[in-house]
């Protein structure tokens, strides 16, 4: 998988990170918004990264020598599910936080390690392609940061549209194709 694939599918699973942060905005005012954002992003990208490592060093340990033959079709599967995942999830309701939740480090905690399972099951195929840790870990650190401050920023008490619910929409078909892509290519 190269770099520009690889950067457009962890830009599609940061989607959910971004509307979890839009629909806090929703909820806070402009100060605590501002803060809980940098909070919010550091927690992500700190749980998106680790998520990844995860399944990065549990393929080097225990899988390598078994699916290396079949990791394309192991990234098919992993985000061909994914992007299913990411369609049928803008019809429900996803976790935001409320204002007086702000420093619900608990919750914080709990939201950050769901949102970033999805990534255990990222490292893994990559690593079964021969990809290295290191450049991927940077690129999913700054993106999730970047899209955890853009659906703070998207989201306000006054909006009346939830407008990262299509964005996740359009990224689960993304991810589909992508994983369509990894078995044609």
């Amino acid at each position: 998988m190269e770099l520009i694939p690889m950067i457009i599918i962890f830009i599609c699973l940061c989607t959910d990170n971004m509307v979890t942060a839009n629909m806090s905005a929703m909820k806070m005012d402009l100060k605590t918004k501002s803060i809980f954002s940098i909070k919010a992003g550091l927690y992500f990208s700190g749980f998106n990264a680790l998520m990844f490592t995860i399944g990065y060093i549990l393929s080097i340990i225990f899988f390598r020598g078994y699916f290396v033959n079949a990791s394309n079709w192991i990234a098919f599967a992993f985000l061909l599910l994914l992007g299913i995942k990411y369609m049928l999830e803008t019809v429900e309701k996803s976790p935001s936080f409320k204002e007086e939740e702000a420093n619900d480090t608990k919750k914080m905690l709990k939201v950050s390690l769901l949102s970033a399972a999805q990534f255990l099951f990222i490292g893994y195929p990559l690593e079964l392609q021969g990809k290295s840790w290191f450049p991927q870990v940077i690129f999913l650190l700054v993106i999730t940061f970047l899209m955890t401050i853009l659906g703070f920023h998207l989201g306000s008490k006054t909006s009346r549209t939830i407008r990262s619910k299509k964005v996740e929409f359009v990224a689960g078909l993304i991810l589909a194709v992508m994983a369509i892509r990894m078995i044609i290519l």
